[in-house]
């Protein structure tokens, strides 16, 4: 199907859609920078609890959209405008913005978790974490080499 025949018809849903998969995630983030003491947050804040079920969302995203047929063709080429051209898709893209929430939300799990088996609450790492995802890996071991703690 066209792009152009996507975007004109699903433009309302394609926007409610981006904005859904934007604010999917914030309950979690809110709750890890400033409830991180709280029983519920510490339970639910699981890695490998909480992103599978986001997994879940993306799932559901990619069998409508196969439902409905109007997947992008597949890259046959690893060039860059192949991949351009693949995440200029509406619904690739929207498939790419989902996984990046996940893997953002992950990685602030597991920095959470850290944080909390080492005693100490991280809320600007999770902010940046939240916000740019893997940049905030800097900050986080800085914190940890001014703690004179290690990684492991």
């Amino acid at each position: 199907m066209p792009i152009w025949l996507i975007e004109y018809f699903a433009a309302d849903d394609l926007n409610a859609l981006f904005v859904f998969i934007a604010v999917m995630t914030v309950p979690i983030w809110v709750g890890m920078i400033f409830f991180a003491k709280s029983k519920w947050t510490r339970r639910i804040a699981q890695p490998f609890l909480i992103t599978p079920f986001y997994c879940g969302l993306l799932l559901l995203l990619l069998w409508k959209a196969y439902d409905a047929s109007i997947l992008p063709d597949p890259i046959v080429n690893a060039t860059y405008e192949s991949a351009r051209d693949f995440s200029d898709h509406p619904i690739a893209f929207l498939i790419l913005f989902c996984n990046y929430q996940i893997l953002n939300l992950f990685l602030g799990t597991m920095m959470f978790q850290h944080a909390n088996k080492r005693g100490f609450h991280a809320p600007i790492e999770l902010c940046i974490c939240c916000l740019l995802g893997a940049f905030a890996l800097v900050p986080y071991a800085v914190r940890l080499l001014v703690r004179g703690e290690r990684l492991s």
